[in-house]
């Protein structure tokens, strides 16, 4: 039982440290140090690692640095989840990638969390892919389920993490489901012999409502003379922002579901101050693939340029830039490797991309 071994471990060491301190002298001086709990990860690592990553989103960040901070010191209800979250926002901004990065900086694996789409869940009989088939149908007594239990529990030191990913498709059956879950933490398999934990968990929801509703009102009011004749954009005031959710929310969810969230954060659509960061991070990912190539690529200003005037649409935030970057580098830069002689041990070589008509790539002596 890992769990157990892990807690037997935690407290030796506790016990270790007590014993070590408790026989120093009296008159050293006391240095400040960081808590100690049963949870190991380094609040500080986390962050540094988020913030490299996703950008235009402090106050989603500074939010989920405040909670990891408060499950570290571990004074959470141990009888419900660790924390429950609702992502909002468009799509392409970073609400999926955010859960992933936080299980690489736990876990030390992007892959180390249970994802539910639950767009795969819209009809009402797909609750029993949740928690089981119910009795007397085909299934029940295998008590299969969807869920990965290991990796929602999580372990003595780390908590498990756990994404329901669109979760305004699923079915109200399936919503329905999550409510004693949210609540106490526990699900019961329909069979009764598997029970999955969620106490030791950071549940994580995304979902993109009110984002089409936001972006239409800015239209309308971009398109006004008034706004028009002064080059005024229709560009909500964050109050109208969250009515606009709010009414979303309401309208899709009972209040009992979205009064089992600990927070509702909300994420800000991607702009046009943040797009060469993007751009940075994408040639960063390319960079790591292709250096079993021998290559390093360099994008000239004129290509970044280019990449942020044709990418750049906001309703499809970072993923429209992505498409941007494989159509005008990657695969420009493949036809360029294919004609490029491959020698395994030469030495790591630059390529600079530039924009003219098209992309053009040259190597430095």
């Amino acid at each position: 039982m890992p769990f157990i071994n892990d807690m037997v471990d935690s407290f030796a060491k506790e016990q270790r440290a007590l014993d070590e301190s408790g026989s120093k002298a009296a008159d050293t001086v006391p240095t400040p140090s960081k808590v100690v709990t049963r949870f190991t990860y380094d609040v500080e690592k986390v962050m540094k690692l988020l913030r490299s990553r996703i950008v235009g989103q402090s106050e989603v960040l500074q939010t989920i640095e405040e909670m990891l901070r408060w499950v570290r010191v571990d004074i959470a209800d141990p009888q419900r989840p660790l924390f429950v979250c609702l992502f909002l926002g468009p799509t392409g901004v970073g609400k999926t990638e955010l859960v992933r990065l936080l299980a690489e900086a736990i876990h030390g694996n992007r892959e180390s969390f249970c994802r539910v789409d639950m767009n795969t869940l819209s009809q009402e009989h797909y609750a029993a892919s949740l928690t089981g088939a119910p009795p007397g149908y085909v299934g029940s007594k295998e008590g299969q389920t969807i869920l990965d239990k290991e990796k929602i529990e999580g372990s003595f030191r780390a908590p498990g993490i756990v994404l329901f990913d669109e979760v305004e498709k699923a079915s109200s059956t399936v919503l329905q489901a999550l409510l004693n879950v949210f609540d106490n933490g526990i699900m019961t398999v329909a069979s009764g012999q598997l029970q999955i934990n969620f106490r030791n968990s950071l549940i994580f929801m995304t979902s993109n409502i009110g984002a089409r509703e936001i972006q239409e009102y800015a239209q309308r009011k971009s398109q006004s003379w008034w706004n028009r004749w002064f080059g005024i954009r229709g560009v909500p005031s964050k109050s109208k922002t969250q009515e606009m959710i709010r009414k979303g929310l309401e309208e899709k969810f009972s209040p009992e579901f979205l009064n089992r969230m600990d927070e509702i954060v909300t994420f800000n659509w991607i702009r046009g101050d943040v797009l060469h960061d993007i751009i940075s991070l994408e040639i960063e990912r390319l960079n790591h693939r292709i250096a079993k190539h021998r290559c390093k690529l360099c994008l000239d200003v004129s290509l970044i340029n280019h990449l942020a005037n044709v990418g750049f649409d906001k309703r499809y935030g970072a993923r429209s830039l992505k498409r941007a970057v494989r159509k005008y580098v990657e695969v420009p830069l493949a036809n360029y490797l294919f004609t490029r002689p491959w020698n395994p041990n030469a030495p790591l070589q630059q390529i600079t991309a530039v924009w003219s008509t098209e992309t053009l790539f040259y190597e430095s002596p």
